[in-house]
């Protein structure tokens, strides 16, 4: 368990570990406010007990709402203990909404939508879409001080898996552009620490994904020409299932590609239009 210190104190995080055989190794919840509180992310379903302890402790028992950056599990597993504990509603981006009544049936979600704001005493987020992890995936951006909840679009010191089919490349990179226009000073990700350079951050994960993308290219000119053979080249020092999950980001690169017109694709077979 582990309690950073923050850039305001009007924001509280709490690492919470993962489950064992997790991709991740810990998700991060964030509770704004100084009463009334707000909850941003529930975290696993495994850490639901001293996900609660946190908040109760924190909060005194008074919690206004849930917010919910994603549906994904290490974020949302939680979600139906903290509203039936503190008698809340959870929100989401509607995009997001039904993965979640998928995987929680009848979970009290509301909608939120880009442009509209959450709101504790003197702090006013407002809700930014940035897709590419998730088609809703929702970051929020306290103006003011320059703060950002990131949820999984910025992270360090990992990268954010796009994995499809919910996962897209174009999307992603657009994100990571409309955040660097917004200049945040700091920001809150979902996982890992404080980002104090996000800027620099930002200019990293751009350049590494076209790093990929190139690296990709070269394994299909030299005739990997699946996700799989792809992953099995650039990822062999990796075990099986992460190697999985790269063929899979592999795949949302290799679509990218067709798009644009320098890849065909054949019966589930990859090949260069040109020379490279």
């Amino acid at each position: 368990m582990n309690v950073k210190s923050t850039g305001s104190q009007l924001i509280q995080t709490h690492r919470l570990e993962a489950p064992q055989g997790s991709f991740m190794e810990h998700v991060e919840v964030v509770l704004i406010g100084d009463g009334p509180f707000i909850l941003f992310d529930a975290g696993y379903r495994e850490c639901i007990p001293e996900m609660l302890s946190w908040v109760e402790a924190r909060t005194g028992g008074v919690l206004e709402k849930l917010v919910l950056t994603h549906h994904h599990f290490d974020h949302s597993g939680g979600a139906r203990a903290v509203c039936e504990r503190f008698n809340v509603p959870a929100y989401a981006h509607p995009l997001e909404m039904g993965f979640l009544e998928e995987e929680q049936p009848g979970l009290p979600v509301l909608p939120i939508r880009e442009g509209e704001f959450i709101e504790s005493g003197d702090m006013r987020l407002e809700a930014i879409l940035t897709p590419g992890h998730s088609p809703g995936h929702l970051s929020f951006w306290w103006e003011e001080e320059e703060i950002l909840l990131g949820g999984d679009n910025i992270l360090l010191p990992s990268t954010t898996a796009l994995v499809a089919p919910k996962g897209n490349l174009g999307d992603y990179l657009d994100s990571l552009e409309k955040v660097k226009k917004l200049a945040p000073r700091l920001i809150y990700p979902g996982h890992g620490p404080v980002l104090e350079d996000p800027i620099s951050r930002i200019d990293e994960l751009i350049e590494h994904r076209k790093m990929r993308g190139v690296q990709y290219l070269e394994a299909l000119d030299a005739g990997h020409d699946t996700p799989e053979k792809i992953a099995d080249l650039v990822y062999q020092d990796l075990p099986e299932r992460q190697k999985d999950l790269g063929a899979r980001v592999i795949s949302l690169y290799l679509e990218r590609f067709v798009e644009s017109g320098e890849v065909a694709c054949a019966d589930g077979r990859y090949s260069l239009t040109g020379p490279l």
